[in-house]
């Protein structure tokens, strides 16, 4: 979710009264261990989730948990160690914040079952700055993408999706190094799948969310049911994150994003389809 934290806390906490609301009405999630992006196989999922900062895995926790309970082998990447996002931690950019924001993603790691995530540290806000040049982080991103893909070979890559999100410079060169580097790979590259929401002129985009993309129900190709456990575990993991979350959001975040945005269900869309 990078440097603004969910587009500001302080936007998010404006709705913390009607989060409340709404997480005391949740629809029981749906228990599933389908994973429609993956090949059929028996084998346990194989995934990568190359991310831009540390809380970005939030927005995918519920499907993560459930491919590691599966007996999954899952990747878990940042790209940069957060340091140029204080959130509400009060510290200055720097080495400090990112030790600090490192430590909070090892935690959140171990909350949804999966090994301690590789950090880049490419430089928070920096992924886009003169992405043409040869000694760029956009280039070292891209070289260090092609080497984790080689190394680990998942079935499927999960990264933001060309929106980035809420737009967040960082988010988008992920997703494009990430789409670049596989769209070289001949048959046998990952399949790539982008995080979505779903659009729904029905509901009401849930607070701090107003500015999120959106994607067409019509596009979006995976839909990872998760399960009471999943959704425990994506709540132990976002408790983590102290310096990016005042303690009301992190305690109404989590329902409301299951309420309001997965629904049971957390969605994405694959960049790659099989057939032409």
């Amino acid at each position: 979710m990078g440097s603004r934290t969910i587009a500001g806390a302080a936007a998010l906490l404006a709705g913390i009264a009607g989060i409340a609301a709404v997480a005391g009405a949740q629809e029981a999630p749906r228990e599933s261990r389908d994973f429609p992006g993956l090949p059929e196989t028996d084998e346990p999922p194989s995934i990568l989730a190359i991310l831009a900062h540390p809380d970005d895995e939030i927005t995918i926790a519920p499907a993560l948990a459930i491919a590691a309970r599966s007996g999954g082998e899952v990747t878990l990447v940042f790209a940069t160690s957060g340091d140029a996002g204080p959130g509400s931690s009060g510290l200055e950019p720097g080495e400090e914040l990112a030790a600090l924001r490192e430590g909070e993603a090892r935690c959140s790691a171990r909350a949804l079952g999966l090994d301690a995530p590789e950090f880049w540290r490419l430089g928070d806000g920096t992924l886009a700055a003169m992405a043409r040049m040869e000694d760029s982080p956009a280039r070292r991103l891209s070289e260090r993408i092609a080497a984790i893909v080689e190394r680990t070979r998942p079935a499927v890559v999960m990264t933001w999706g060309p929106d980035g999100g809420y737009g967040h410079a960082d988010h988008r060169m992920v997703s494009a190094a990430v789409t670049q580097v596989l769209a070289r790979m001949d048959e046998t590259r990952p399949n790539l799948l982008y995080a979505a929401i779903p659009a729904d002129d029905a509901r009401t985009a849930p607070p701090g969310f107003e500015q999120w993309a959106t994607t067409h129900p019509t596009i979006i190709t995976d839909r990872i049911g998760y399960g009471e456990t999943d959704l425990d575990a994506a709540g132990r993991a976002l408790a983590c994150y102290e310096s990016q979350f005042p303690a009301a959001a992190r305690e109404a975040l989590v329902p409301m994003l299951h309420r309001m945005v997965w629904r049971g269900q957390v969605h994405f869309r694959e960049a790659f389809p099989h057939e032409f």
